[in-house]
């Protein structure tokens, strides 16, 4: 004699049905992210220290910069200027440290325009240099290089 056997749902059939719709939900939302991303316009600073006299000649406004290290676009220049390059040295006389001016070489500032993404922590360049206070870069442009730091950023 042959039994029927009637298909009956039980609890470990409702825990699979639901692994599984919430694998399929998250594979759904993980794929379908809204790529296009709200650029806005950030400025900021960089400074090079220790820069040889003349640089300041090779750097003009509407150039693209570039790091040196991974060559990420960092930006266009809108603005540089040129300080005298000072250390801190010791004063022995009056036991006391003193700016004391390089002759040899130069601080230039040089004003950075980017279109960038901005996240929690950081604002990145095209999505891949990031920028933040205090970041060491290596940077070049057309005819210079030079290595510094990201000294202000401005919204």
């Amino acid at each position: 004699m042959t039994e029927n056997k009637k298909f009956k749902i039980n609890f470990f059939d409702i825990v699979i049905v639901l692994i599984v719709l919430c694998v399929g939900v998250g594979f759904y939302l993980f794929t379908n992210k809204d790529t296009t991303a709200d650029t806005k316009k950030l400025t900021y600073v960089i400074e090079l220290n220790k820069t040889t006299p003349g640089l300041e000649n090779y750097i003009r406004i509407g150039d693209d910069l570039t790091e040196n290290t991974k060559n990420y676009h960092m930006g266009k220049v809108v603005d540089f200027e040129t300080k005298p390059y000072t250390r801190i040295t010791p004063d022995y006389m009056s036991n006391v440290f003193r700016d004391s001016v390089d002759p040899t070489s130069n601080t230039v500032l040089i004003t950075v325009e980017a279109d960038v993404t901005e996240s929690n922590s950081s604002f990145a360049v095209d999505g891949q240099f990031i920028v933040r206070a205090g970041t060491e870069i290596f940077v070049k442009g057309e005819g210079y290089a030079g290595e510094g730091y990201i000294v202000k950023v401005i919204r």
